[in-house]
């Protein structure tokens, strides 16, 4: 009889006790779990617009592993409400979904959607920019944003001159590529152009009168 029951167990289908599936928020693992818990934790956050903690507020039951996957997505959240766009790549823009972003420097980011793109600078940062540039961009939820081509010129010009960007290795002729750069400035912008060479030259001056200023004393 003992014989009979090992046999049987043995051929009996076991039980899986491991994951066979997760879970993720912006593109990093909150934590294994069943297919199940997968399956609710896609369809509680389409639900709460994708809002973790407005699922954990108004859903009662979860499994140990559902929760702890939602109050990391929670956490991920608040963190992101509490720093803004600055850290956290935009995943959408005017333009409409982002499908690629290179990061200029924190908070400046440059997006291309399926059929067009620009550049979005966090509101965190947007002191970087000087008040000419500002005037050359538009706001959208929490970001200043230049259209790809004419307007993005601006912001490129302005972290060169900062020092906060440099031209990319990829691209062989840098002196052409910042020559093109300012000439779309000129013609698309010339406000913000004679802006920035107006400050320029005033800094230039204060710089030569300073030695002088120095010797006098």
């Amino acid at each position: 009889m003992l014989a009979r029951s090992r046999k049987e167990a043995e051929t009996m289908p076991r039980k899986r006790t491991g994951y066979d599936a997760a879970c993720y928020y912006d593109g990093k693992l909150l934590g294994r779990c069943t297919k199940a818990d997968s399956d609710a934790y896609t369809l509680l956050m389409n639900a709460c617009g994708g809002d973790a903690a407005r699922v954990l507020r108004e859903y009662a039951y979860f499994s140990p592993e559902l929760k702890a996957i939602l109050e990391k997505a929670a956490l991920m959240q608040a963190d992101r409400n509490r720093t803004g766009g600055m850290f956290h790549a935009p995943k959408s823009s005017p333009w409409g979904e982002v499908q690629s972003c290179e990061v200029l420097c924190p908070g400046v980011f440059l997006v291309s959607t399926a059929s067009h793109g620009g550049t979005m600078v966090a509101n965190e940062v947007a002191a970087v920019l000087s008040p000419a540039a500002k005037k050359c961009g538009f706001k959208d939820k929490g970001y200043i944003c230049y259209e790809e081509d004419a307007q993005e010129s601006v912001v490129l010009r302005e972290l060169l001159d900062k020092k906060l960007w440099k031209i990319p290795d990829r691209i062989k002729d840098k002196g052409q590529f910042e020559e093109k750069l300012n000439q779309s400035i000129r013609q698309y912008h010339p406000e913000y152009w004679r802006a920035r060479q107006s400050g320029r030259e005033a800094a230039e001056a204060a710089r030569s009168t300073a030695p002088a200023k120095e010797a006098a004393r």
